[in-house]
């Protein structure tokens, strides 16, 4: 059974509207209702265990106090609006930390974001909730005070790359992370890569009203925010890369499925390298050889070949389909010929073709016992008995 699942909600990343989503793909009875560090400890360990799918402010780290595997999944968005989405949410909220503060001096967002005395929340936040780590249990106890002295310890490292570094393995490690300003794309993946039901689109939820004027956001202000987030900027646009290229993979392979369920597609030459999944479709079988041979005869073999792929192979490719071959030492497995002579398929095997060949071989100049591997080679691209491929035979034979 696949581990249990866990959204790591980083504040103001539009978890809110996100979690509408997630919870739509449990049963009610398998999402923890805690999201926020009081509430899972007020929930005792064998509830705990009850639950399948947990979300919530609940920091990197969760699973070392269930005591039980779990798959991450979380959102990172663009550090300069996260910045102002926390300021606006800090003003409405009165029981919000710095409520008071903002209220009482009437901060504006520069004010807000350059309070040293307070802005340790905000420094590098995403970052940290990737990087910091807990002691669940001395949080248990204490979820407010030691919560906030140990982030303002990371805090107060500033901009230490060690703490980016964590943060980038931590979200590598992930089963899969969005980016809340490709909202659409990151519920489109995150449904790909988790088997989840993707024709849904959340409610948007917990969504500012009372956002700071254009005025507000000078220059000036978008300088500060950037000061205090330098690791969440790089972290951020590493992470958009890695998004790209996940999204990009899924987007191919989701094309690829579909040119494979249609019965209908052209069965045209492969104009360029066959790609490795194909590769692995053809099936080598062997009909007739020699296991005696004298030292460097030529001779033939004659062996199947059956094209399960949905690429046409042979002389018509730009990089052409051969039949080779290979010997080892049947003693010990070493190399002697790897490079064997080509036995062109022509006229090319087209797709669920199945056809007997021909195949010249030239056999050591040394007597002995040796292993022959037939397998196909496109050249200038790969050999097709590569790591984890079946297309190949082995036939023993004895020279001399």
């Amino acid at each position: 059974m696949d581990d249990d699942i866990y959204y790591l909600h980083i504040p103001k990343t539009g978890g809110s509207s996100f979690i509408s989503f997630l919870d739509a793909q449990f049963r009610a009875a398998d999402v923890c209702p805690a999201q926020l560090l009081p509430q899972l400890f007020d929930i005792p360990g064998l509830q705990l265990a009850d639950y399948r799918f947990f979300r919530g402010h609940l920091w990197y780290g969760l699973n070392t106090y269930l005591k039980r595997p779990l798959r991450y999944i979380t959102l990172l968005r663009d550090p300069v609006q996260r910045t102002i989405s926390w300021y606006s949410h800090v003003k409405r909220e009165v029981g919000a930390y710095r409520h008071h503060d903002l209220i009482t001096r009437n901060w504006s967002l520069l004010d807000f974001v350059r309070d040293e005395q307070t802005n340790w929340d905000m420094i590098n936040a995403q970052t940290l909730f990737l990087a910091v780590d807990l002691d669940y249990s001395a949080l248990s106890r204490d979820p407010v005070g030691y919560g906030q002295a140990i982030v303002k310890q990371y805090a107060h490292r500033g901009n230490d790359q060690k703490l980016l570094n964590i943060a980038k393995r931590r979200l590598e490690q992930c089963a899969c992370f969005g980016i809340t300003e490709r909202m659409d794309d990151s519920i489109n993946l995150i449904s790909y890569a988790m088997n989840f039901y993707p024709n849904f689109w959340p409610q948007k939820l917990n969504v500012g009203t009372n956002r700071p004027s254009a005025r507000e956001i000078s220059s000036e202000v978008i300088a500060a925010i950037n000061e205090i987030t330098e690791l969440d900027r790089k972290l951020y646009n590493w992470a958009c890369e890695v998004f790209d290229d996940r999204f990009s993979l899924m987007v191919k392979s989701l094309l690829d499925s579909h040119y494979r369920s249609r019965c209908e597609h052209p069965r045209g030459a492969w104009r360029g390298p066959l790609p490795a999944d194909e590769r692995k479709r053809f099936q080598v079988g062997l009909i007739e050889a020699p296991c005696h041979i004298a030292a460097a005869e030529r001779f033939e073999i004659k062996v199947t070949i059956a094209n399960r792929s949905f690429c046409e192979a042979g002389d018509s490719n730009a990089n052409p389909v051969n039949i080779s071959y290979h010997w080892r030492n049947a003693a010990d497995g070493t190399m002697v010929v790897f490079d064997g002579q080509r036995t062109a398929i022509s006229p090319p095997l087209l797709v669920g073709e199945k056809r007997d060949f021909r195949v010249i071989i030239v056999a050591p100049v040394q007597i002995g016992k040796y292993i022959l591997r037939l397998t196909l080679v496109q050249e200038g691209v790969a050999w097709f008995d590569e790591a984890e491929s079946s297309v190949f035979v082995d036939c023993e034979v004895v020279i001399g």
